[in-house]
């Protein structure tokens, strides 16, 4: 039998970069911008609408790469565990806040945001990502946003101050599958038992945080354990790299996936009658195998350097990209020379977004390089000294 390639299984964890993570998270980025480029083109058609809104999960497939990531960092890493947990939350610190917390400056002088609409109590929540905590802090009130998109921070940050425990327990496919139940419970307790939360707001409101909420996403990342030991699984990781399925019939059967659940609507919560998950979680539980295949085939059209470039500087891309939406409309606007209605919403809509994509790549690369990238040496730095 053909041997795994080095680097899958037992050396899996010790790569400490791959390129094919960067691809997806590149597919990420990609589709959060998508979604959010939809509001600013009314009049785009409804297909093409109904399918870039999907992009909406992007956000999902940042949260089953980092995973992934998580889990081959920690298991590289050595010590006690405390000693361990302490270098996992420099890193993650050191690796996201410092140009989140610049954002909260960008984004106050780019939307112009009035002195009134300040709140110390939403600062301090954002600061200290325990944001996802309430509609008044994400928020999904009207009120001052610090960070657009800074939900998924927050999100993410609870899973940081879990993860050593979760990587202590969760060892194995079996322990995964485990983690998977316990969170689609969670995920069924917390969205029907949630909707007595906050009565006084809308019930979209309350819908909408329901649905950004932690409690809502901790499935998401248990998928992200599942594909690491789906990976680290010699059996069905040689299965996989002997059969015929190449990266671009999985890439394919992805892009099918898209147009079918596109159908399928937006769904928010578990519909326990029916039977039928949220789409996050269906789409989701389709981005494992597509992930899955890529990784240990990283070969074909998927994996090239344009979306792993962009992968490569996604965070910063995430954070950028809601201003860059608004001033490319501006600009795309202001030299239109063609309707924007019916058919030829869609050329707006694909210059909109080959417009955003492009500036928010070149900016991202910037403060990659002059933001993210000094924090992070920093923050090895101090582990380097102290531990």
């Amino acid at each position: 039998m053909e041997k795994l390639p080095l680097g899958i299984t037992a050396g899996f964890d010790k790569q400490d970069h791959l390129q094919v993570i960067d691809a997806l998270r590149g597919y990420a980025i990609l589709l959060v911008i998508a979604v959010h480029s939809v509001g600013y083109v009314s009049e785009l058609v409804w297909p093409v609408k109904r399918l870039l809104s999907l992009g909406f999960y992007g956000v999902q497939l940042f949260f089953i790469a980092s995973a992934v990531t998580l889990l081959m960092s920690w298991h590289r890493s050595t010590g006690p565990f405390g000693e361990r947990c302490a270098k996992f939350l420099i890193r993650r610190f050191f690796r996201i806040a410092p140009f989140y917390y610049s954002a909260i400056l960008i984004y106050w002088f780019a939307y112009n945001v009035a002195p009134g609409e300040f709140s110390f109590e939403l600062l301090f929540a954002s600061l200290f990502f325990y944001n996802a905590w309430s509609p008044y802090w994400i928020p999904t009130v009207p009120g001052w946003t610090p960070v657009p998109g800074g939900w998924s921070i927050g999100v993410e940050f609870c899973f940081y101050f879990i993860f050593p425990l979760l990587a202590l327990l969760v060892t194995n496919l079996r322990r995964s599958l485990v983690f998977f139940g316990i969170s689609l419970l969670v995920l069924i307790a917390c969205s029907h038992y949630g909707q007595v939360l906050y009565p006084e707001i809308a019930q979209e409101a309350r819908a909408n945080f329901l649905y950004f909420w932690p409690p809502n996403h901790l499935i998401i990342f248990s998928l992200g354990f599942l594909l690491y030991h789906l990976i680290k699984h010699p059996g069905i990781s040689q299965r996989i790299v002997d059969s015929q399925i190449t990266g671009n019939q999985a890439s394919a059967a992805m892009l099918l996936t898209f147009l079918v659940i596109s159908f399928y609507g937006v769904r928010k919560f578990f519909d326990v009658t029916s039977g039928l998950p949220p789409t996050h979680l269906l789409l989701s539980m389709c981005f494992v195998p597509w992930a899955l295949v890529l990784i240990l085939k990283p070969t074909g059209y998927a994996i090239n350097s344009a979306i792993t470039g962009l992968g490569k500087v996604s965070f910063s891309a995430y954070i950028l990209h809601f201003a860059v939406l608004g001033y490319s409309n501006t600009f795309l606007h202001s030299i239109w020379p063609f309707a924007k209605e019916g058919v030829a919403s869609i050329a707006y809509e694909i210059s909109f977004l080959l417009i955003t994509v492009v500036v928010t790549r070149l900016l991202a690369e910037f403060t990659y390089r002059l933001i993210e990238q000094p924090f992070v040496h920093f923050g090895k730095r101090m582990i380097s000294s102290w531990y």
